[in-house]
């Protein structure tokens, strides 16, 4: 669908990363233990989605900053046998990265996380990684 130019990396990974926020805020109910419960009025619950919008964003930022250049050069390799390695290597950094930093009293959301991870690299760049594999050079 994409090409893997740099911008789009970095579409790739806020789309995916707002997905997996999604996914998070209405886990265990954290948005409404977060925005909803403490707010009073309109007012409040405004400024609590903001706050948390904003707490969101900032972790995504974080996050792209850290894993926007190692999936841009990893989907820069023209040979599946270098390719693969390096994505897996990719994906369990980010597991680990994400689960003993941000999370780790819920390791599944790592696993969460890297099912997201997976779907969202073959939606956005299914056409060149199938270059990649269908490259007489792949092995």
């Amino acid at each position: 669908m994409l090409k893997p130019k740099f911008i789009n990396i970095l579409l790739y990974l806020f789309v995916k990363y707002m997905a997996f926020a999604l996914i998070l805020a209405f886990q265990d109910e954290r948005f409404k233990l977060l925005v909803i419960n403490d707010a009073q009025n309109g007012h409040d619950l405004f400024l609590n989605s903001f706050h948390y919008l904003v707490y969101v964003l900032v972790f995504i930022f974080i996050l792209i900053l850290f894993f926007s250049l190692p999936i841009y050069f990893s989907l820069k390799v023209k040979r599946a046998i270098y390719f693969m390695p390096l994505i897996i290597i990719i994906l369990v950094a980010e597991y680990f990265i994400y689960t003993y930093l941000a999370s780790p009293a819920h390791l599944m959301n790592g696993v969460y996380n890297e099912i997201l991870s997976l779907i969202f690299l073959f939606l956005f760049f299914f056409k060149h990684i199938g270059t990649i594999f269908k490259s007489k050079s792949h092995s």
